[in-house]
């Protein structure tokens, strides 16, 4: 399996790594990823100019402005170590993306969220009616067959699904085709609302109880580009809010000094949120992770200083033992690969975390070998026809 990381310094606190290859990795296989071409140059800015400008910035509280310009003062500085070895190393800021989705490997991605939208679904999802106390068995995989023939998606919707293999298992639909599952990896498709009862009951199950070393989150935040894309859904519009059902998971699940791991909007007030809802539950900011987001040629897709459109994302770690000293930065710079597809980053997270670790990601687009993955496009990425061997 291809190695992801494409340079990092002594600390790992400035780090390049190669999206499509991070997933792969992550899972353990063989096979290679289906991407889209690396980005050549940055996208057409909309930022505001002039007066303009100046009055959107005046709008922006100065501790947030403070916060930005530190972001952006360490981005650039990573961005110039990355780019001297590169440059020195003769090396490129991502491997080759030779594995590239057709258009009609693109239509059944948008066919399959299309489905949570709309009526006639390419991934069929079950009403909370039809979940009854027999549905929620967990799903053991084979132990010695590659291929495990399931009548439909429904079938493996809002249960626990288990590969004990140390190989890649396949879960194959009439309805859906085939799915690829990593070694060892657990995964629940569904919303947290319906599968939590499926989740509990796995505490009764002696092979899946578990308590979590490591949960990591990538809420659907309310985001007006996401709004306007349509490609996934936003907090907006739900009864529940997803980040406080996650909360709540992260509350009965995780393991005595584990990890929380959260990817946040640049949005000031969402990060106020989430370092107070946690610090409330006793955690704190200890790690903050920035993935800058460039083109093939190490450019910031958008620009740096941007205020309408920012070129990265933050992750933020907390853990129970509060710090003497602020939380350290990393600066981690990837080619975007599909969107809403982020860079595995499993390893930098397993260098903080035990050598035999669990860890549970949640509102998951893909399955990570060894872990446990839930959300309702749990099982996006992991169709055949985004693979190729």
């Amino acid at each position: 399996m291809p190695y992801p990381i494409l340079y990092e310094n002594k600390g790992r606190t400035i780090v390049l790594f190669d999206s499509p290859s991070s997933i792969e990795h992550g899972q353990s296989t063989s096979h290679y990823l289906k991407s889209c071409p690396a980005l050549e140059s940055p996208y057409p800015s909309t930022e505001p100019k002039g007066i303009k400008r100046d009055a959107a910035i005046d709008k922006i509280p100065i501790n947030e402005r403070d916060y930005h310009n530190s972001l952006q003062d360490q981005i650039a500085s990573a961005l110039t170590e990355i780019d001297q070895h590169v440059s020195s190393d003769g090396g490129s800021w991502c491997k080759n993306r030779g594995a590239l989705l057709s258009q009609q490997d693109g239509v059944l991605l948008v066919s399959g969220h299309n489905a949570d939208r709309h009526t006639a679904p390419t991934y069929p999802t079950v009403c909370t009616d039809h979940i009854s106390t027999t549905s929620i068995v967990p799903l053991i995989l084979s132990t010695t067959e590659l291929r495990n023939k399931l009548p439909s998606q429904n079938s493996i919707h809002a249960i626990v699904v288990h590969n004990p293999r140390i190989h890649l298992a396949i879960v194959e639909t009439v309805d859906g085709g085939a799915f690829y599952i990593p070694p060892r990896a657990t995964f629940i498709r569904s919303t947290l609302k319906l599968g939590q009862q499926a989740f509990l009951a796995c505490q009764k199950h002696t092979l899946l109880n578990t308590r979590f070393d490591l949960i990591l989150l990538d809420p659907p935040w309310s985001n007006r580009s996401v709004r306007h894309s349509g490609v996934y859904r936003t907090s907006e519009g739900q009864l529940v809010d997803p980040f406080q059902q996650a909360v709540d998971v992260v509350r009965t699940a995780l393991a005595p000094k584990g990890l929380v791991a959260i990817w946040i909007t640049n949005k000031a007030s969402i990060k106020s949120a989430v370092c107070a809802t946690f610090h409330a539950l006793g955690y704190h900011l200890f790690e903050e992770w920035v993935w800058i987001k460039t083109t093939a040629h190490g450019v910031p897709v958008s620009p740096l200083d941007g205020i309408w459109r920012r070129p990265y994302e933050v992750l933020l770690l907390f853990r129970e033992e509060p710090l003497s000293q602020p939380p350290r930065r990393r600066v981690i710079a990837a080619v975007p690969d599909l969107h809403s597809r982020k860079p595995c980053l499993k390893p930098l997270l397993e260098d903080l975390l035990p050598s035999d670790y669990n860890a549970l990601e949640l509102f998951a687009r893909n399955l990570t070998a060894g872990w446990w993955s839930w959300g309702d496009e749990v099982l996006k990425f992991q169709h055949e026809s985004q693979w190729t061997a």
